[in-house]
């Protein structure tokens, strides 16, 4: 899988079957390799050292989708034009057939990388319909990244999307279409905020200390969520005003500051009450609210169904599942 050339690591998915995997050790990390479907799809998840690694050049061009989980300081060089990427951001880059791509990571933090990647051929979309810079740059002749300035931050949605694509598990037959759905899902998410760009594929472009507060506000509420929380606190705790925060945030995130929250306390609430089978009351105080009511009203509104229905409806499909997983192992 690896090859190492003056302490680079050389990576490959050429050859890879579908549903097969490759995982390289690191000292201190590791790189895992898959094939779902279409889809191939690099985790890099890194210590604190310095590494640094070469996507080796493949004989058909490549759309790589690069989304960053945790790190900072990521560099992603693409035909000689380089991305530098932190927590939560995400870019797209077209890379030709027969030429590499490097990723570097300058240390000193953990970081964790998901690069998701499908042939031009089979990309997943109709293009013909989407917009002219998508079609454009579906077309283009040469390596270049869709997205210009720092690209775009991952909004709520698809922070779920990769927790439940790397930590949900099913039963082993159906995992392979629950995965590839996953995949899909991040392709869809992705272009779809593609639609608030402007003809040029620019996303929001805010200065980097103003995006450094949005992403201070978004680490808040997702590492904090049961905390009670005002947009005059918030505004306050990371320098700016009200008004601004509620402008910048949603330009960033594709949502409002309590509708980040709200979906946040939400999938806590869900992992928790399927994990942990915890009554509704206790899960409401977990996820901050002071009220069973107010929490049983928010989560009927986002789920479509009461808490106290979760387990109802889904233990016994699952029940289900895991005989008939057992009964296809035998």
């Amino acid at each position: 899988m690896a090859e190492y050339i003056d302490g680079i690591v050389g990576l490959t998915h050429e050859g890879l079957a579908d549903g097969d995997s490759r995982v390289e050790i690191l000292a201190g990390g590791r790189v895992t390799i898959r094939r779902s479907g279409v889809f191939r799809y690099y985790q890099f998840h890194t210590s604190d050292d310095v590494y640094r690694f070469q996507m080796l050049a493949q004989p058909q061009s490549e759309v790589r989708l690069v989304y960053v989980a945790k790190g900072k300081g990521i560099e992603v060089r693409c035909h000689g034009r380089v991305k530098r990427f932190s927590d939560g951001e995400s870019n797209c880059s077209l890379v030709k057939g027969g030429c590499t791509q490097d990723i570097a990571f300058e240390g000193g933090d953990t970081c964790e990388l998901l690069m998701l990647i499908v042939e031009v051929p089979d990309f997943p979309l109709p293009a013909a319909s989407g917009p002219s810079y998508l079609r454009k740059f579906l077309r283009t002749d040469t390596c270049t990244w869709l997205l210009g300035g720092n690209g775009m931050v991952l909004g709520m949605r698809k922070v779920v999307v990769i927790q439940q694509l790397f930590q949900e598990k099913k039963p082993a037959y159906l995992q392979p279409a629950y995965t590839q759905l996953k995949l899909t899902e991040l392709w869809v998410l992705f272009l779809e905020r593609t639609d608030t760009l402007d003809n040029r594929g620019r996303s929001v472009q805010l200065r980097p200390d103003e995006l450094e507060r949005m992403q201070k506000v978004r680490d808040l509420l997702h590492d904090q969520p049961a905390q009670s929380y005002s947009l005059v606190g918030l505004a306050h705790a990371v320098g700016t005003n009200e008004a601004t925060l509620k402008k910048q945030f949603k330009a960033v995130y594709g949502t409002t500051v309590f509708g980040y929250l709200t979906a946040r306390r939400m999938e806590l609430a869900k992992s928790l009450l399927l994990a942990k089978e915890l009554k509704v009351a206790a899960v409401a105080q977990e996820v901050g609210y002071k009220y069973a009511s107010h929490f049983t009203a928010a989560f009927r509104k986002h789920f479509g169904i009461l808490p106290n229905q979760l387990l109802r409806v889904c233990m016994p499909v699952f029940s289900i599942l895991g005989q008939l997983g057992a009964g296809s192992a035998l």
